[in-house]
């Protein structure tokens, strides 16, 4: 059983700020779009950054995670593709693709995050959970970055 210690905590209490805010973002974003295909993508984000917190506070409540070593399987955004209609009017492929881009770069940012917070923390068992979020925000970007492309 591996304590954490006060860095550990300050790193996870940031982490789950920073999942819960992106998820409110994406929820927004969601209720704001006007292409469903779009709605639907952001509200599986949303889900899945929620998704991340819970794991992280988990973690912050046992104030040890070597029981959480355990890879789950991840709930699944689905396939994040979009497919092109015939006419798409160029509003919508400009709200898209802004929208994408902008979710592109924060599940690069969080990607970046969790990759410092495992180097950090190496050595630890919470650096295992931190890398499989890093995995996972990389996943959603490289999900966004192809639909992005169909555009």
């Amino acid at each position: 059983m591996t304590s954490l210690s006060t860095r550990m905590v300050t790193a996870l209490k940031t982490a789950i700020r920073r999942e819960e805010k992106t998820s409110l973002i994406y929820e927004q974003k969601a209720k704001l779009a006007t292409e469903e295909k779009v709605k639907a993508v952001l509200t599986s984000l949303a889900k899945q950054e929620t998704g991340h917190a819970r794991k992280l506070e988990k973690a912050l409540e046992r104030k040890d995670i070597s029981s959480l070593g355990a890879k789950k399987s991840s709930a699944s955004a689905g396939s994040l593709s979009l497919k092109n209609d015939d006419i798409r009017k160029l509003e919508v492929q400009t709200e898209m693709a802004r929208v994408l881009a902008w979710a592109i770069r924060a599940e690069e940012n969080s990607f970046k995050f969790y990759t410092s917070l495992s180097r950090i923390s190496k050595g630890l068992d919470v650096a295992e959970l931190f890398s499989r979020l890093a995995e996972e925000e990389l996943k959603h970007k490289e999900r966004l970055e192809a639909v992005l492309a169909r555009l």
